[in-house]
């Protein structure tokens, strides 16, 4: 894979003093830093001959630490400070050298797909045209994408048994995304089921553990999401909020951005995971026990100009909007914007995940979220883009009503006020959920893996759970464009 030929290339392992030219901007499809210092590597950017020279002669020239140097531009490096290090000319035409790069550079987020086929690429296809036959006929050949898939469903397998921080579930939901796009795309079958007994472990034993975890680079729970946005910020900030989107919807969304760069992590949502909670907690900076009406959305603009105004914003510099096209204040500083268009497709659908992937493929190629977020940055804002929760497949086991009325189209989820008794449907059908950050005056029932509330039967997207699809989703920060 991708990993493993980046490794072979810069000889990560093999030599201790590494110097790497990355002058075409290699980091941007894949992160070697991170590779570098997961190996016990010292990084130093060299962007400084004399200061740079310092620090050799002080610290590197006789030590016998790891490390890595990146040159990112044509800046001159010494000739005694060259012979030092190992020296590796890192670019997609090192790493692929029968592909055309600008080629391959259209399908960054396919890189690792594209490593696994490599093997197969027997002669010099260094054009477009030959290197677009290549990955249409060979990389994205259904056989391909069947191996493929495998090996990453037993890397998931074996991730899914080591996991013990809320970061390798977030690695887990990641790959899962991946898998899923791929089976959909070519419409295989993949069984990825285990990952969900492992993950509800994992909820029983860290997930109320959120709230205490400090990161700046991205929420580690919906809640902190515009603390994370103040602290990295500049004087405006935009955040568009796509109801419903999971992990796999972005994946199928990110192959439609273009030219926009962006930094991919992701975020924890409130359980149960519909909007009136998860999507006010994360406007509002508030957990559900701390909001007035949980089960309405009566008070979300309210509740997140409120926000705003106590992270140092006026009222008019606050907007909460809607939809691709909207109408920004010239006063404008903090924006949400909410955009539906993932959860009505999720609540009409009725083909599963390759009805997802088809309805994804056409948003993306529609440009609306391209197109708004050029036009929020060319306004001066740092955009971010999040969700209030993800979606899953089920099928439908019959209606259940009775318990607290709440403003949701979730099926997946009811809330009983203590005296309510649970019916058969119920107890066959749910587990109870501990209710962290909720209100103590209720009971929270989460529909099994795989089940809803809608018509017997019915196969159905929704949400409401407590799954990995439902629970982790995107947290995008834009970069800019190349």
């Amino acid at each position: 894979m991708i990993k493993a030929r980046v490794e072979n290339l810069l000889g990560v392992g093999q030599e201790c003093k590494l110097l790497i030219f990355d002058k075409n901007g290699f980091a941007r499809y894949f992160d070697y830093v991170g590779l570098f210092r997961e190996r016990g590597y010292i990084v130093y950017d060299y962007t400084n001959v004399e200061k740079f020279r310092l620090t050799y002669e002080e610290r590197l020239k006789t030590s016998d630490e790891k490390v890595a140097v990146i040159a990112t531009s044509d800046i001159y490096v010494p000739f005694d400070i060259r012979q030092a290090f190992h020296k590796v000319d890192l670019s997609l035409g090192k790493l692929f050298p029968n592909l055309h790069s600008d080629t391959v550079a259209k399908y960054v987020n396919d890189l690792d797909l594209i490593s696994f086929a490599y093997d197969r690429c027997y002669s010099d296809l260094n054009s477009p045209s030959l290197t677009e036959t290549f990955l249409f006929d060979t990389v994205f050949a259904t056989a391909i994408i069947e191996r493929y898939s495998q090996l990453k469903a037993d890397e998931l397998r074996s991730m899914c048994e080591t996991a013990s921080k809320y970061t390798d579930w977030i690695a887990i939901a990641k790959l899962k995304a991946v898998i899923e796009y791929y089976a959909a795309m070519k419409n295989i079958a993949v069984d990825l089921s285990f990952t969900e007994k492992a993950f509800v472990r994992f909820i029983a034993d860290g997930y109320g553990k959120l709230s205490a975890e400090v990161n700046r680079s991205y929420p580690a729970i919906v809640t902190k999401t515009l603390d994370v946005i103040s602290m990295n910020n500049g004087e405006k900030a935009a955040l568009i909020v796509m109801d419903g989107m999971s992990l796999f919807d972005f994946e199928v969304l990110s192959r439609h951005l273009g030219s926009i760069e962006y930094d991919y992590d992701c975020t924890y949502v409130l359980i149960p995971t519909t909007t009136s909670i998860s999507r006010q907690s994360l406007l509002s900076g508030k957990y559900p026990r701390e909001l007035v009406k949980p089960f309405s959305l009566a008070n979300e603009e309210k509740e997140f100009v409120a926000a705003g105004e106590r992270l140092g914003y006026s009222a008019n510099q606050i907007q909460y909007l809607r939809g691709f096209s909207p109408e920004i204040s010239p006063f404008a500083k903090l924006i949400a914007l909410i955009v539906n268009d993932i959860d009505d497709i999720v609540h009409g659908q009725r083909q599963g995940r390759i009805g997802m992937y088809n309805d994804m493929t056409v948003l993306g190629q529609s440009g609306n979220l391209h197109r708004l977020i050029l036009r929020l940055t060319e306004l001066g804002f740092s955009v971010y883009i999040t969700a209030d929760h993800g979606n899953t497949p089920c099928l439908g086991v019959g209606s259940f009503r009775s318990g607290v009325e709440i403003e949701t189209r979730s099926m997946r989820m009811a809330v009983l006020k203590d005296f309510a008794e649970k019916n058969a449907l119920l107890s066959e059908n749910t587990t109870e959920y501990a209710g962290y950050y909720l209100n103590k005056e209720y009971r929270y029932f989460i529909c099994n893996q795989g089940v809803s509330f809608d018509n017997k039967g019915d196969a159905v997207m929704t949400h409401g759970g407590m799954s990995l699809d439902e629970v982790i989703v995107p947290f995008i920060k834009i970069k800019g464009t190349k």
